[in-house]
């Protein structure tokens, strides 16, 4: 029965993940919208995994350009045998980013006794002046509540 539930609750958040940043919820006249996540550092497999001493702390740099916005995160966190995943909502002045830890299953079977640095890269396109306010979250299904990583507002 219990393997039914945890086969169940990652199912419906693989879903999520999915979904979640194909469909915007916003409102007409919002004039930023979200075109892709570009997942680095320990999202890839090949990339390698290194000691705390050789980390960069959490990150996150904001760059707004002619008609774009990319939002940067670097996460120090525990090393996993999955990528995360991402979901992304703009509603009304509101970006709001989950960062998804995906373990499910047991954390001895996708947590290692290691530290790496996980990138995402969040690209955003608007029309006209920006001033957009923006909330980072981490979803850590160890946790009760999501960890807020960052909030502020992106203005050109």
């Amino acid at each position: 029965m219990m393997k039914i539930v945890k086969f169940t609750a990652f199912l419906l958040i693989l879903t999520g993940v999915v979904l979640s940043c194909e469909r915007l919820n916003q409102t007409p006249t919002a004039n930023v919208q979200y075109i892709r996540t570009e997942l680095g550092g320990c999202n890839i497999k090949s990339e390698q995994k290194g000691g705390d001493d050789e980390m960069k702390n959490d990150t996150v740099i904001i760059a707004v350009s002619d008609d774009s916005v990319r939002i940067f995160v670097g996460l120090k966190y525990v090393c996993m045998s999955i990528p995360f995943g991402t979901q992304c909502e703009i509603i009304d002045d509101v970006i709001t980013i989950h960062i998804i830890d995906n373990c499910t299953e047991d954390p001895g079977s996708c947590y290692a006794k290691c530290m790496c640095y996980y990138t995402f890269d969040f690209v955003f396109k608007y029309l006209g002046d920006i001033k957009q306010k923006y909330k980072i979250l981490l979803i850590d299904p160890r946790k009760e509540n999501p960890d807020v990583i960052a909030e502020g507002v992106i203005k050109k």
